[in-house]
């Protein structure tokens, strides 16, 4: 099934800002991903389709560090995840990236089947238009990460939801 590019693209932005870029109690009045919306105004963030029919993985990660944007958001049409199998697949996405040894960056994949990762019953990713892979540098994500520590960012997130995110509090 063909995707209108740029409906897609168009869907991705209008996820970053309503959803992504919300503040929420669910995170401590926080924004869902506290560090999108700067990269977004300085057009710092990648926004891609991914159409396994047309493109390799590889392709798409190729455009993305090609871009020499900080982070990516990447609608992957033609697919239809489990939410069972979504950490698998970003497990496999990220061997993939790092076999093809193209740079320090980490997948995560946001499923808009998702059901079990929510904080308080809220799950941001069950709102993504299709199924996401976002994609960051390693460095970017570290130091992201010590400066939401300083914060109650992930006082209300589940151990599961922590987890899954790979990070240690």
């Amino acid at each position: 099934m063909a995707h209108d590019r740029e409906q897609v693209i168009k869907q991705l932005s209008d996820y970053v800002v309503n959803v992504l870029e919300e503040k929420r109690e669910e995170f401590s009045g926080l924004s869902v991903c506290p560090f999108v919306k700067a990269d977004r105004v300085r057009d710092e963030l990648f926004l891609d389709v991914f159409d396994n029919t047309v493109d390799t993985l590889i392709d798409v990660v190729l455009r993305f560090v090609r871009s020499k944007k900080r982070s990516a958001l990447i609608a992957q049409v033609n697919t239809n995840v489990a939410s069972k199998d979504t950490e698998e697949y970003q497990e496999f996405i990220n061997l993939i990236i790092g076999a093809a040894d193209i740079g320090d960056i980490k997948a995560l994949c946001f499923n808009p089947n998702e059901t079990m990762l929510a904080v308080e019953g809220y799950s941001p990713r069950s709102k993504a238009p299709h199924f996401l892979i976002n994609m960051a540098y390693m460095p970017d994500l570290t130091k992201a990460h010590r400066s939401l520590k300083k914060t109650q960012y992930y006082d209300k997130m589940p151990k599961d939801y922590i987890n899954y995110l790979g990070i240690k509090i």
